[in-house]
């Protein structure tokens, strides 16, 4: 049963991997929570560096 469960999810991350892969607006899409998180903190270093 645990190895069926591997495989199964193993499967599911190289599905992703290749549709990551192979069009880049799913790419932009998955990626995009990281830009907004890095967005958000250069603005809250900019703020604390005026004071």
């Amino acid at each position: 049963m645990i190895n069926l469960i591997v495989i199964v999810i193993s499967a599911i991350m190289f599905a992703l991997f290749l549709v990551w892969w192979r069009w880049p607006a799913f790419r932009v899409w998955i990626e995009a929570p990281k830009y907004s998180m890095l967005r958000q903190e250069r603005r809250f270093d900019d703020r604390n560096a005026a004071r």
